[in-house]
């Protein structure tokens, strides 16, 4: 029995602990990285907000081969499509065994899909708006995180003007956000996109039957808000029409008596 036990120490010494197949899958994935392209322009002329969510198939080069669309707001679902296939990626990688022995597994490039998602925020606060609501037109692939609750961003109190940011964030094999990063910024809405990406919950990634943490790009895109003459916020302003004033009136002499 003591030479039993003190077999099973020796083993613990020498022995590496047993890693479990998720850890062993994500040391051997990286993900497809940003590493440029233009933002979409929303139009100026849509009264409405919205989302879109696109999966990127990404070449062994970084280019991307293909658009999918899984939801769709019209107007903008064309804006992002046409700025995401201008889009650059570092490739994602694959730890893979050498055909030769003697040599160590090397990273090599593989294809590999990434998500972009966009919130339009409308222009207004809390008035309803006019204009078509989100629809899912497409399923996701096993390895693109999918989100599950979207927040959308609000509008900061004292900013002017319309504005976009770019936001990286890292979806865990858990489905949450454990780092955001701002790519593209606008200074007077970065804090609130940074506040928004965080909250979002996504399906994590799966390769290979494993999940695996991945990178998914979230455009926050925000447009002032209508003011009232008043200025308030959220308030129509409508043109007045100028009234003119009554002609004046002539008096009248009393009769005679």
């Amino acid at each position: 029995m003591k030479a039993l036990t003190l077999l099973g120490l020796a083993l613990a010494f020498v022995l590496p602990p047993a890693a479990t197949a998720q850890q062993v899958q994500q040391g051997t994935f990286r993900p497809a990285q940003y590493a440029g392209g233009s933002l979409p322009l929303v139009p100026v002329q849509a009264v409405a907000g919205g989302q879109v969510l696109l999966e990127l198939a990404v070449t062994k080069t970084g280019a991307v081969a293909d658009v999918k669309t899984l939801r769709t707001t019209p107007p903008f679902t064309a804006q992002f499509v046409a700025a995401a296939r201008s889009w650059r990626f570092r490739p994602a990688e694959r730890l893979t065994d050498s055909a030769d022995p003697s040599k160590p597994p090397a990273w090599l490039p593989v294809e590999s899909t990434v998500l972009v998602g966009g919130v339009i925020r409308p222009p207004s606060l809390n008035t309803p708006t006019l204009g078509d609501s989100p629809r899912d037109v497409g399923s996701e692939a096993d390895d693109t995180p999918f989100p599950i609750s979207v927040v959308a961003p609000l509008f900061p109190p004292r900013a002017l003007g319309d504005g976009s940011v770019l936001v990286q964030v890292m979806v865990d094999t858990g489905g949450r956000v454990s780092d955001a990063k701002i790519l593209q910024p606008s200074p007077a809405f970065n804090e609130v996109a940074l506040m928004s990406a965080r909250s979002w919950v996504f399906r994590p990634a799966r390769v290979r039957g494993e999940s695996v943490a991945t990178y998914a790009y979230l455009v926050f895109a925000f447009r002032q808000p209508v003011t009232g003459a008043s200025g308030t916020p959220g308030s129509p302003t409508f043109p007045t029409t100028p009234t003119t004033p009554p002609a004046p009136t002539t008096p009248t002499t009393p009769p005679r008596p």
